[in-house]
Formats: C-alpha cells, sequence, structure tokens
C-alpha cells in the first residue's frame, strides 16, 4: 500500500514542473525571438550602407540607452530638468498612471451607466462617439490653452483617449449580457445590489479589463506627443530636444526606453488581468 502511494507523491512535483516549463516556452515564443533577431539583423545590415547620422547601429544604441539612463548631462543644456533618461521616464509613467486610472473610473462607470439608462445613453452617446471619430490630437490646442503647457495638459489629453476607450468597452460589456441572467435573478427576488455584484460585475469586468489593457497600451505613445507640445520633462521632451540636435542615436535610444517600458508594463498588466478574471476563458 505504501509503496503504490509514493510514486504518485513523487509525480506531482514532476507535473508542476513540467506545467511550469510549458508556461515558459510559451511565453518564449521561438517565433518572436526569430523576428525581433531577423529585425536586429536587418537594421545592422542597413547600417553598412548609411551614415550614422541616418542610421545608427543596434549596438551604438544600446551603448546610449546605458550611458544616458542615469546621466545624461546633455539634456540640461536643452532645458530638460531631468538630466537623465530615468528620471524623464519617471515623469512619463506618472502621467500615463495618473490618466489612466482617472480616465478608467469615468469611462467604466459612464459605460456601465449608460449601458443601464436609456435617457443617459442618449445625452452621453453623441458626444462620446463624435469624440472617438475625432483625432485626440485635435484636443490639444484647447487643452493647452486652458491647462498651460505643464502636466495637466498632457494628462488631460490621455484622460481623454483613456475615458473614451473605457465608455465603449463597459457599455458594450454590459449590453453583450444575456438579459436572461437578470431576469432569472430578478424572479428569484435579487435586489439591484446584488444583481450588480453577482451578475453585471462578474460578466463585464474581463471585456473592461481587456479595453483598460488596450487603452493602457495607447496612453504611452500619447503621453509622448503630448509632452512634445511644449512640457519641460518626460520622454516626450527628450525626443523634442534629441529631434533638435539632430542626434538619431539618441531618439532611438529614447524610443527604445519608452517602448521596453511599455512591454514590461503591458506584460505586467496581462499578468494581472489574468489573475482578476480568472473565471473568463479569453483572460486565462
Amino acid at each position: 500500500m505504501t509503496s503504490a502511494v509514493r510514486p504518485e507523491m513523487r509525480s506531482a512535483p514532476r507535473a508542476t514542473l513540467l506545467s511550469r516549463l510549458r508556461t515558459a516556452l510559451a511565453v518564449l515564443d521561438p517565433l518572436r525571438i526569430a523576428g525581433v533577431v531577423l529585425f536586429i539583423a536587418v537594421w545592422q545590415m542597413l547600417t553598412l550602407g548609411l551614415p550614422p547620422i541616418i542610421l545608427p547601429t543596434p549596438l551604438g544604441v544600446l551603448q546610449r540607452v546605458f550611458s544616458d539612463f542615469l546621466s545624461a548631462p546633455a539634456l540640461s543644456y536643452y532645458g530638460v530638468s531631468e538630466a537623465n533618461l530615468y528620471g524623464n521616464l519617471i515623469y512619463t509613467a506618472e502621467n500615463v498612471a495618473m490618466a489612466v486610472a482617472v480616465g478608467s473610473v469615468i469611462g467604466v462607470l459612464a459605460g456601465l451607466v449608460s449601458a443601464r439608462f436609456g435617457l443617459v445613453r442618449a445625452v452621453i452617446d453623441p458626444v462620446v462617439m463624435t469624440a472617438g471619430t475625432v483625432p485626440i490630437l485635435v484636443a490639444a490646442p484647447f487643452l493647452l490653452i486652458w491647462f498651460g503647457v505643464g502636466r495637466a495638459s498632457a494628462v488631460c489629453l490621455v484622460i481623454f483617449y483613456v475615458v473614451v476607450i473605457l465608455y465603449v468597452c463597459a457599455q458594450r460589456a454590459a449590453t453583450n449580457l444575456d438579459p436572461v441572467y437578470e431576469d432569472n435573478a430578478r424572479t428569484l427576488g435579487a435586489t439591484p445590489r446584488r444583481m450588480v455584484r453577482d451578475i453585471l460585475i462578474p460578466a463585464t469586468v474581463p471585456e473592461i479589463l481587456g479595453g483598460l489593457r488596450i487603452a493602457l497600451a495607447g496612453a504611452w505613445g500619447l503621453e509622448a506627443i503630448a509632452e512634445l507640445l511644449g512640457s519641460q520633462s518626460g520622454i516626450g521632451k527628450v525626443l523634442e530636444v534629441l529631434a533638435g540636435a539632430t542626434d538619431p542615436q539618441g531618439i532611438m535610444a529614447t524610443l527604445l526606453v519608452l517602448g521596453l517600458t511599455a512591454i514590461v508594463v503591458d506584460g505586467l498588466a496581462a499578468f494581472a488581468i489574468a489573475r482578476t478574471a480568472q473565471w473568463s476563458a479569453p483572460a486565462r
């Protein structure tokens, strides 16, 4: 009896190890790695026929990232308050976090309320849908006039973008919910509060979190563009001064830092969504 149980006890950790190995291999997709390697190889080949002022080498860009990340004194000559990439990246990340947090709350609440109350939807829908069809940067001049060239105008621009994305996602998630669930719950005597807690939120959270991930991915680029419009800090300001100094190596190093940060944050968001909405098949 004892000898029959021991092999099963030893096989359990092996199964866990194998599952973790499969998960790691799924994350490290060989095709994705091959695509990155191919991109770098083509980039390196192109640098053989182009001068560094047009296209710097991949190694030169990587070395520039390491040299400027903590200290880049040349940036202070152009009026950048933080003379390094690290400080400006923190500034941009703070703006993105604030904008996504505020915009998500406004967008989700407005979307859910509009899905349940026709009068609210009739009032809000034309405004949001019109805003969604207009390029978001059109609002930048108005925000600069209202809030100046500081942090507020850049954050408000990203909030505007996030609200539109989350409003549409939340409204569609609530609208797509099969009414049979709420009808059955109402028949069984469920209160409105319990229907929201047990039906509406579990059914809409996966789709809302998916929209939040989309909004977060776009917020990085939009925040950098907003900082080009007169900000004194941030990755966008660094890109502006490097473009003025005709420094393509510095520009590509700054873009590389911003891109890697966005990828890492997106990976963390995907992990958090998968853990938060485990009941949803797409989240898994």
